[in-house]
């Protein structure tokens, strides 16, 4: 006995063609809805994880390397730039100054875990302020010399063994996914940073530029009620013939948020533009579909068949060609995001963390739902306009 199941599989597969049409279609729609949904959830978590992870208010750096010290901290592109660490008790002495701490920052042309150049980030163990706090959430400090902890897209497991400048190093830890340029970064004591800038010079047969008193980078904490703004200035004054300049975390951040809400707003755009555009596309071959099969309608009315009866057996058709093209669609997103997820991450010059697994799966879910709902939601005018219609008279009036 045919079922209004049975009989709506058996006219799709009777236009196979049209029905291909459609399911390609709705495929399209799932799969930009699904990486648009990735997309957007990865640069709010990208923010949300900078916010989290800055923990300076200034970066005092050398004049000329403001856009380089964001490039290794936000994108993870290695440099290598020095400054004299008396400067260190300059900044001290200024009012308003909670905590200074130095780092040193390294950049590998190659390294004995990755096929793209590692970030080097020395720090101060006894000063710091900034990476300390995250690092020992993850993993028991101090770091001992000959021991390094690695980002998370760096290749290497604990206690394994990595190179850098043809120094050995064991892995002590490796961080968890920031979607930040700290994801492609090395971190170790002062020491050992000191070590590798000496052997950095041997190798690339550079001048010898570099010495104990060299660093890259002053990280401060303001004192609270204190504008960073203000700071900032006298940091201008007091080293005017240092050559350095005084980074706002803050402005950076706000730069960065900008971006990326920018970037947010065009795949909200996106997204509106791809569902306007495919509702009513669908909106319109369904409605000539069902002008196109009125006789086949009709007679079936004629036969016995109710009006709720028919609208079942184009709803189920309408509900099989649309879920087909979701799940189709949807898997598609889903195995880009995850075959692909580092290099969004690369692509894109601003904080990017994707996100896990689970998050992944509900987005599925959601994109599954919507996609296959758009199909029947999308006929129910035509269907509508046909029950009001009396097919029977038409199929006359056609005779």
């Amino acid at each position: 006995m045919l079922t209004t199941k049975k009989i709506a599989i058996l006219n799709i597969n009777n236009k196979s063609g049209r029905s291909v049409s459609l399911v390609i279609l709705t495929a399209v729609l799932a799969l930009v809805l699904f990486l648009s949904s990735f997309l957007i959830y990865s640069f709010k978590n990208g923010m949300n994880s900078l916010a989290d992870r800055m923990g300076a208010d200034i970066i005092v750096v050398p004049e000329g390397y403001d856009t380089k010290v964001e490039g290794a901290i936000l994108r993870g592109e290695p440099n290598t730039f020095f400054m004299d660490k008396s400067i260190v008790k300059k900044i001290e002495g200024i009012d308003g100054v909670q905590e200074v701490t130095p780092q040193l920052f390294l950049a590998t042309l190659s390294a004995g875990c990755c096929s793209f150049p590692i970030q080097i980030i020395g720090f101060d163990a006894e000063t710091d302020f900034v990476v300390t706090p995250w690092l020992q959430e993850q993993m028991k400090l101090p770091l001992e010399n000959g021991e390094v902890v690695v980002g998370n897209n760096v290749v290497g497991d604990v206690n394994s063994h990595v190179k850098f400048f043809d120094q050995e190093f064991k892995i002590k830890g490796r961080l968890q996914k920031t979607g930040m340029g700290f994801d492609n970064t090395v971190f170790l004591n002062f020491d050992e940073a000191r070590r590798l800038a000496k052997e950095y010079e041997k190798i690339l047969e550079i001048e010898d530029k570099y010495d104990d008193n060299m660093i890259s980078s002053i990280m401060l904490k303001i004192k609270k009620g204190v504008k960073p703004t203000d700071v900032q200035n006298a940091i201008r004054r007091e080293c005017l013939k240092d050559g350095v300049f005084p980074l706002l975390s803050k402005s950076m951040m706000n730069e960065v948020s900008n971006s990326a809400l920018d970037m947010i707003n065009y795949v909200y755009i996106l997204i509106a533009l791809v569902w306007i555009l495919t509702f009513i596309v669908l909106s319109l071959v369904y409605s000539i579909t069902i002008k196109e099969r009125k006789r086949e309608l009709a007679t079936m009315r004629i036969l016995g068949a109710t009006k709720k009866i028919l609208s079942n057996i184009i709803l189920y058709e309408v509900l099989i060609i649309n879920f087909i093209g979701a799940i189709s669609g949807a898997t598609l997103g889903f195995v880009i995001s995850i075959l692909f997820g580092r290099w969004f991450s690369q692509s894109f010059k601003m904080p990017f963390l994707a996100p896990n697994f689970e998050v992944l799966a509900v987005i599925f879910l959601a994109v599954l739902i919507i996609a296959t709902l758009m199909g029947p939601i999308s006929t129910l005018s035509s269907i509508k306009k046909m029950n009001k219609d009396e097919l029977g008279l038409l199929l006359r009036q056609n005779d």
